[in-house]
């Protein structure tokens, strides 16, 4: 029994140890610090709204890349896509909203092919037990309904994507529609706050 616990500690630290040489993991690290202080510079400021306006024309762009930003971490926000209900007319807030999940999904589905090629995740998925992997699946349909599920659903639909090479039309295909619904709940609930 020793010897068992002792050949698991020793697997458990050498695969540590490959995850912390691959430059995925790096990527991931400085993708969740980036998004980190975004939030919190976001947070540090007392009228975030007047910040983003200040921007003028340039603000569109700044809201996506913002939104990507932290979309493409465990940090992932609503806040950002409400702001925009808030800040733009509907329909635009939408279509930003739909841009910057667009722009995190396609960032993280390159950073996830990538951890595929340093850390052979494909593998891992097809050794987990066989109920968990039929909630693997890597059609368009499956994807765009994990997408819809609160939280982790998105990232778990688009390392499912980049991790299995699905092509990034599909990828694309499945963030757009399954985004959908939530730019346009988050967008319509900020332009209810301001009517307010």
């Amino acid at each position: 029994m020793n010897e068992i616990s002792s050949a698991r500690r020793r697997n458990t630290l050498h695969g540590a140890a490959r995850l912390v040489r691959a430059p995925f993991f790096w990527q991931l690290v400085a993708l969740v610090l980036v998004s980190a202080g975004v939030r919190l510079w976001l947070g540090a400021q007392s009228d975030p709204g007047k910040t983003i306006r200040d921007l003028g024309f340039l603000a569109p762009l700044f809201v996506v890349a913002l939104q990507g930003s932290t979309s493409m971490t465990p940090m992932g926000t609503s806040v950002i896509p409400t702001l925009n209900g808030m800040l733009f007319p509907v329909l635009l807030a939408m279509l930003l909203n739909v841009a910057g999940g667009l722009a995190g999904g396609i960032a993280l589905y390159y950073v996830w092919r990538r951890g595929d090629r340093d850390l052979h995740l494909q593998k891992r998925l097809l050794e987990m037990p066989r109920w968990a992997r039929r909630f693997a699946r890597t059609d368009l349909v499956s994807l765009v309904i994990m997408r819809m599920l609160p939280w982790a659903g998105g990232n778990f639909a688009t390392l499912l994507a980049g991790t299995c090479g699905v092509p990034l039309r599909i990828h694309v295909l499945g963030v757009v529609i399954g985004s959908l619904p939530g730019a346009v709940i988050y967008a319509l609930l900020g332009a209810g706050i301001v009517a307010l």
